[in-house]
């Protein structure tokens, strides 16, 4: 009798998984890693702990305070100081999500088992992109209400969430600001690799900006600074003033932002595609 032969394109389909089947995958990957909960945990806490004491010695200290001082609070910004923590650790978040792998050689077993190597790209970013929204859609609401409640119970200035401009720093801290910091991480990370570089290249190009701009001649700041993603982030929340020299207005904020999550994931994907495990 005859064997029947079967055409390898049609086995390799038949096993084709999907890309339900490949998030699975990541998601299995990611939350079996038990760093993946204790820095979220740590985001969390962190940061909502430390905007509470913050919040706290601002009480215990604001009689003394001066009259300028108390007159020129700022009762949304200061609310948030936590985010000190939360977002060193969303960058871990995006950076160990893709450097552990390597680091324990078990990328080459993805890629193996799951050969289409945009399709693992794009499962991980998904999946990390959530991961950081999930972060900060607890975090940051938490670290707000926390240090009104804190400053209410002073006679310190309180502001409302449904306040105009709290709601807008709030949606946008927790919601565009985590998706900028993980994705770019992450895909800082699949360019070099390894936990520490990525993590060290992804705080400087995040922060560094923000620390040096008031040391950097102005026609740095209004031609270079204010189109990078994190300058744009504070535009878009409100942190920096109309008037400013790194101020960018709504549409053009946003278009930043999109511009470099997207350019900075398909550059990634590029050399992902191009380079040898």
């Amino acid at each position: 009798m005859a064997a029947t032969t079967v055409p390898a394109q049609h086995i390799i389909a038949s096993r084709d998984p999907g890309f339900g089947a490949q998030l699975q995958s990541e998601w299995t990957k990611l939350r079996s890693v038990r760093s993946t909960w204790i820095v979220t945990g740590l985001a969390v806490g962190l940061s909502i702990g430390f905007s509470a004491a913050v919040a706290l010695a601002m009480g215990l200290t604001f009689d003394s305070w001066g009259a300028v001082e108390q007159a020129t609070f700022d009762p949304i910004t200061n609310s948030l100081t936590g985010l000190l923590f939360s977002l060193i650790l969303l960058i871990v978040v995006g950076v160990t999500a893709v450097t552990s792998e390597y680091s324990s050689g078990m990328i080459s077993t993805t890629f193996m088992i799951s050969p289409q190597r945009a399709r693992v790209f794009a499962a991980k970013a998904i999946l990390v992109g959530v991961i950081g929204l999930l972060i900060h859609a607890i975090a940051v609401p938490g670290m707000f209400l926390v240090s009104q409640l804190i400053y209410g119970s002073y006679g310190i200035p309180t502001v409302s969430i449904t306040d105009t401009d709290a709601t807008r720093f709030v949606v946008v801290v927790a919601l565009v600001v985590p998706l900028s910091y993980t994705l770019i991480s992450f895909s800082i990370a699949f360019l070099l690799r390894g936990t520490a570089s990525a993590i060290t290249a992804s705080i400087g190009f995040m922060w560094l900006p923000f620390m040096l701009a008031p040391l950097l001649p102005a026609w740095i700041q209004q031609n270079v600074l204010r189109f990078l993603p994190d300058m744009a982030n504070d535009s878009l929340s409100g942190l920096t003033p109309p008037g400013s020299l790194t101020y960018l207005s709504q549409t053009p904020a946003i278009m930043v932002v999109a511009i470099w999550l997207v350019g900075s994931l398909a550059l990634a994907g590029f050399v992902l595609n191009r380079r040898d495990v």
